[in-house]
């Protein structure tokens, strides 16, 4: 997993307890690694870009954080943009749900999927 995708999913588990985190994130590595090559090197590809923008921004004294850039990537009229916060944020959810079991027990996409409210 690339910088900014470890960051954004970071940020986004930022509310879950550490002991999952690691999960969390592990999933999302798995999946963008048993992505078909040509989706991943597009995802990398934005990573790599959108990282360098970040980060060249911070050089420059750019005081704004991970969520305010996503939030901006979110609104951005190119579309492939928009679908890198969307793909990322979406995972990071998934994996949240899935791993990270909250005060009713196990992860509610499981738990709708095993009572059929899904």
């Amino acid at each position: 997993m690339l910088w900014l995708e470890r960051e954004v999913v970071a940020s986004l588990s930022a509310d879950v307890e550490p002991v999952h985190r690691a999960a969390i994130e592990a999933y999302v590595e798995g999946v963008l690694q048993d992505m078909p090559d040509h989706l991943r090197l597009g995802v990398a590809g934005e990573s790599v870009v959108l990282g360098a923008g970040i980060r060249a921004a911070r050089l420059i004294g750019s005081s704004r954080s991970l969520p305010d850039w996503l939030e901006t990537f979110e609104r951005n009229p190119i579309g492939p943009i928009r679908q890198y916060a969307r793909l990322l944020s979406s995972l990071t959810i998934f994996a949240i749900e899935e791993l990270a079991p909250s005060s009713g027990g196990p992860g509610t996409v499981a738990a709708a999927a095993a009572t059929g409210t899904a």
